[in-house]
């Protein structure tokens, strides 16, 4: 599969929000890498910001980080996902997008941005053709099911491949979900079966990828959310299938889901964070070795880890 990459010169952008990326300037990313100072803005869009400081720091973001050919951004905490909003708004051709998480992230009618809520916005984008979601286990079939973009998938515009069981609550009855773990396990061949169905739609436009590491079981990724089901390599299978079937043709990437102390500036963020993270104990054990182990791995897969045209 990196053999697609080889010629394709796919640079790394490290947008630093919140210090969480630090030990990957000890010299294992390429030395094309480009490293964006953004701390100032990291309290102020962390979890939730309203929608006239998001437009704020998208552009500054357009203003700060040049265009060119395939770049995968990393930009920390999954906290920060709807930073993928602002990459995807850069695009100018029409694209399929694979989102590798945990949760959904698609829930509307929220009068406000957050890390939950960004999906629903890039729905919108008139040159985003197809979403594939895969990985998710938590959200979906909930009460948060009626926040779901339910017309998307409907239609199959959003298609859904679960971490580990199938989505049968509510609406989702009627809508067909495939898990990725069969008795836990993921099997390459399995998942490819399942995918058969979407593969020509894959090979229609470039693809664009977005992984929160929250989607990996705890043991091999730190983050700041509950862990997943999947492990590094049953993802990086997922990533190597979807790109394969889009003919190598990778518009871009971005990847987040590491694991930072929690700053935040404004009652609406700490608000969100109170409501949905109040419960919750995360094992920081570590975080950054656990993540730069992973990010590495991605890097490679996806073409642009230090030893990727080798």
């Amino acid at each position: 599969m990196l053999s697609l990459f080889a010629e394709r010169n796919v640079d790394v952008q490290v947008l630093d929000l919140d210090g969480s990326l630090s030990t990957l300037r000890n010299g294992v990313l390429p030395e094309t890498t480009r490293w964006l100072s953004a701390t100032h803005w990291g309290p102020l869009i962390r979890l939730a910001c309203t929608f006239g400081k998001f437009h704020e720091f998208s552009r500054w973001l357009a203003d700060s980080m040049p265009e060119g050919g395939p770049t995968v951004a990393l930009f920390g905490s999954g906290d920060f996902h709807h930073v993928t909003l602002a990459l995807l708004e850069r695009l100018r051709e029409p694209f399929n997008l694979l989102v590798l998480d945990k949760h959904p992230d698609w829930m509307r009618g929220i009068p406000f941005l957050h890390c939950g809520t960004w999906l629903r916005h890039a729905l919108r984008l008139n040159n985003l053709r197809r979403v594939f979601h895969c990985g998710g286990a938590a959200d979906f079939d909930n009460a948060y099911r009626w926040l779901a973009p339910w017309g998307d998938l409907r239609s199959g515009r959003v298609t859904v491949f679960p971490a580990r069981r199938r989505f049968t609550r509510g609406k989702w009855s009627s809508i067909s979900t495939h898990p990725l773990l069969v008795d836990g396990r993921f099997t390459a061949d399995g998942f490819r079966e399942a995918f058969e169905p979407v593969r020509f739609e894959l090979s229609a436009v470039p693809l664009y990828i977005t992984i929160d590491k929250d989607v990996l079981v705890a043991e091999e990724a730190a983050v700041n959310w509950d862990s997943g089901f999947l492990r590094t390599i049953d993802a990086i299978s997922i990533i190597e299938a979807f790109i394969e079937a889009a003919g190598g043709r990778l518009l871009g990437a971005d990847l987040n889901g590491d694991w930072s102390p929690i700053r935040l500036s404004g009652g609406l963020s700490r608000f969100c964070d109170w409501l949905d993270r109040s419960n919750r104990v995360v094992d920081s054990t570590n975080p950054a070795e656990k993540n730069q182990i992973c990010n590495l791995a991605f890097l490679k897969a996806l073409g642009a880890g230090p030893h990727s045209a080798a």
